[in-house]
């Protein structure tokens, strides 16, 4: 693929993040005696942005104040589990950005995280300063499967031509959110596996970062 640009998803394409989330998530829902918060249920919200997330759940539990004190016991969650090593990188991240490195093709972060969390990854995870630039919740009003996110980070790296820029996504908000900003994306499944859509709305869909290197390189 001719390349000018990769625009990278976080939660779930460069970091295993959701499985920390979810565990953050749990432990809230059970101090607080909140039923039925499975996996199974946790997986609506991926991709979709934090005031969705709480706007529905606050439909289902009946009570806004009881899911803002679910999220900020959950966000105080996050933190110890990371500092106990549990963020992982996703398999193939290094091998992918060593390869863009080499050919110069500039890579930045499209996040519907909030900045100082993301930082906080990047620097626990020793990659600050990777990436060309950063996207993310706080610099959008629409979260996906609106396209604002995509586009600012695309607008942020030069506005190269779409047909040579590549998204990478693992939720099916992401892949619609490609779609509408008319930029071309594969998706690497993470918690989600993908339906008929995305088999369909995709460049390919690839089990690793390895297999997307291997798909630039063609």
């Amino acid at each position: 693929m001719d390349l000018k640009l990769v625009i990278f998803d976080m939660d779930g394409v460069v970091f295993d993040s959701e499985k920390v989330y979810f565990e953050a998530n749990r432990l809230a829902a059970e101090k607080l005696q909140m039923p039925n918060y499975t996996l199974e249920y946790y997986k609506q919200f991926i991709g979709a942005g934090t005031e969705p997330m709480l706007a529905q759940m606050a439909k289902d539990y009946g009570s806004r104040e009881l899911v803002d004190r679910f999220y900020q016991m959950s966000m105080d969650n996050v933190y110890p589990i990371v500092e106990a090593g549990k963020l992982e990188l996703k398999p193939g991240f290094k091998e992918l950005t060593a390869y863009l490195d080499e050919q110069n093709i500039p890579y930045v972060i499209a996040s519907s995280n909030f900045r100082k969390d993301i930082e906080y990854y990047l620097e626990k995870t020793n990659i600050s300063g990777r990436f060309a630039h950063i996207v993310s919740a706080d610099d959008v009003t629409h979260a996906k499967p609106s396209p604002e996110i995509f586009e600012k980070a695309w607008q942020k790296a030069g506005c190269p031509a779409k047909n040579e820029t590549l998204i990478i996504e693992d939720s099916l908000n992401g892949v619609k959110a490609a779609n509408n900003a008319e930029i071309p994306v594969v998706m690497v499944p993470d918690i989600i596996q993908p339906t008929a859509y995305e088999k369909e709305h995709t460049v390919a869909i690839l089990p690793d970062l390895v297999a997307v290197r291997d798909l630039i390189k063609k």
